[in-house]
């Protein structure tokens, strides 16, 4: 951790102030001496006073840092010291707490317990170890900070269960309630202490960090020789899947210009153990196209995966910033590898997608973001209007009628932060292949065209931009179906469209842009639904479906 002088000095007496209220406490409970706790209590102003001083020294060292140029690393710094002097503070407040309920004690005997005394020399000692752990090069003090939290929690919930045992007699009842609340108190103590030590972790590492989360850091960079505790070492978080998966890019002291050299993400185990498989899965399928898995770690119900940093652009920001050069050929290379992985992994049947089935499993999510959606249907006049289940069901039955090509390996989740072009090697990179199957072509088609649309940036020229993109994404596969004999794909097409538009508002808030793609997605079900079956292989759907 950075040790600015003008941040330094006051949070070391900040530390000291701490520790004294600390040390009052623990004598008040030793002696029974209300002086003792007197004096613990009177910490607080003095605390307060040095989290004030604090705070407004970040700020100014935030100011001052900012105008040299070095604004994201002193953020990152100022906001390390912050979490810092908040956990301190808490840790005041709680020792506060403890002390007050122990001046009203009735029966002061239940608390002068051995387990209660070891605990709080254990958090003494974790306080003293602070200053090294913040000038200290290594994470390994830190890391041992946060290791007391299980000393005390152990010793403090042994007490308790004593206290447990002595309950069900029957006997001092109130005191022994007393007691054990004084014991959670000590025990929240060392939760506490938890994070003050992950809060000298994340300033080591320049990100926001747990304790469990750095053991799985550091167990798979191990895998490619990476040491989270050298001095170049950093990560940066880069963001959150929507299944609640965080990822961070890994920056080596190897690394050139300060490019990535992995990128780490952690999460739930099953749904990192499908992305290792899916990625495995394309290496024996179709090398090239993923990224390479350096290493795999699970603890518990969670998993961590270190896996290839891959060069280039997401087409989501080719989009947006107007890049229509390199959309272009993005675009096109695309198209080029997608008929190579069709043509290589056809298999020798159909693997229907089944798109109303997958709609009908999401109306639950639509209806909880947007229950405006949630119409039954209805009749004005000789107006009817048909509910979204029941168009979902009609259209279902036409699309189990439906003649299907042969099934061909796809991503499963085709969406426009998923797949990256590089401009200068000219190639194209999966991520995100966690739902890697075998499928519908237009499955992955439809996932791209809507992932489109979905973009929240209203500009006209980046709108212009989406409803080309769309028009080339099914342009393309119109050729491609063609090609093959696949006289259903325009009716797929539509299906699949309408399935993504529909269950897509439910990641979107903004309840116009949200409406748009309801009625594009209902539009849809309602032509395919009202066409009658000889007219099934003229049907092509309007271009107007693209454009604002």
């Amino acid at each position: 951790m950075q040790t600015p002088s003008e941040l330094f000095e006051p949070l070391r007496f900040f530390i000291i102030e701490v520790q004294k209220q600390l040390q009052g406490l623990e004598s008040y409970l030793e002696t029974h001496d209300k002086d003792q706790a007197k004096k613990s209590l009177a910490r607080i102003d003095y605390i307060d006073n040095h989290q004030i001083n604090l705070i407004n020294r970040c700020s100014l060292y935030l100011i001052n840092q900012s105008q040299i140029g070095q604004q994201d690393s002193a953020q990152i710094l100022a906001q390390s010291y912050q979490q810092l002097i908040h956990s301190l503070k808490e840790l005041s407040r709680q020792l506060e707490k403890v002390a007050y309920r122990a001046l009203n004690l009735k029966s002061f005997k239940l608390v002068q317990k051995q387990k209660l005394f070891k605990s709080l020399t254990i958090l003494n000692s974790g306080l003293e170890m602070l200053e090294p752990a913040i000038i200290s090069p290594s994470s390994q003090v830190a890391i041992d900070i946060c290791r007391l939290q299980v000393r005390i929690a152990k010793l403090c919930q042994n007490q308790l269960d004593n206290n447990q045992k002595r309950l069900k007699k029957g006997q001092q009842t109130q005191a022994l309630l007393e007691a054990s609340l004084i014991t959670q108190d000590i025990k929240r103590l060392g939760d506490v202490l938890l994070r003050i030590g992950e809060s000298i972790l994340s300033a080591n590492l320049g990100q926001a960090i747990k304790l469990e989360r750095y053991h799985s850091l550091e167990a798979t960079l191990s895998a490619i020789e990476l040491n989270p505790d050298s001095p170049q070492f950093s990560i940066s978080t880069m963001g959150e899947t929507k299944s609640g998966c965080t990822i961070s890019g890994v920056f080596s002291p190897e690394s050139e210009d300060d490019k990535l050299t992995a990128i780490f993400k952690e999460g739930q185990q099953k749904k990192l153990l499908e992305e290792k498989q899916g990625i495995e899965s394309w290496h024996k399928k179709f090398p090239g196209v993923a990224p390479e898995v350096y290493s795999y770690h699970k603890t518990g119900d969670k998993a961590a995966l270190l896996f290839e940093y891959m060069t280039g652009e997401t087409f989501d920001k080719l989009i947006t910033q107007g890049d229509r050069t390199n959309l272009k050929k993005g675009l096109n290379a695309l198209f080029a590898l997608l008929q190579d992985i069709w043509q290589e992994t056809e298999s020798e049947q159909p693997y229907p997608a089944h798109f109303m089935t997958q709609l009908k499993k999401r109306l639950n999510d639509i209806y909880r973001v947007h229950s405006e959606f949630d119409l039954r249907g209805f009749q004005l006049g000789e107006v009817k209007q048909a509910s979204l289940e029941s168009l979902i069901q009609q259209a279902a039955d036409i699309e189990e009628k439906l003649t299907q090509p042969n099934g061909v390996y796809i991503h499963g989740d085709f969406n426009v932060d998923n797949l990256i072009y590089d401009p200068i090697e000219k190639q194209i990179s999966f991520i995100d292949l966690h739902r890697s199957e075998y499928s519908d072509y237009v499955q992955d088609l439809s996932v791209f065209m809507v992932s489109n649309y979905r973009l929240t940036d209203f500009d006209p020229d980046v709108r212009k931009l989406i409803t080309e993109t769309m028009q080339a994404v099914y342009q393309f596969g119109e050729s491609y179906a063609e090609k093959i004999g696949d006289d259903s794909y325009h009716l797929r097409m539509a299906l699949a469209l309408a399935r993504s538009f529909l269950s897509s508002t439910r990641f979107v808030l903004d309840n116009s842009h949200a409406k748009s793609m309801h009625y594009r997605g209902r539009y849809l079900l309602e032509q395919v639904v009202k066409l009658k079956p000889k007219k099934y292989p003229s049907y092509r759907i309007s271009k107007e479906l693209f454009r604002e």
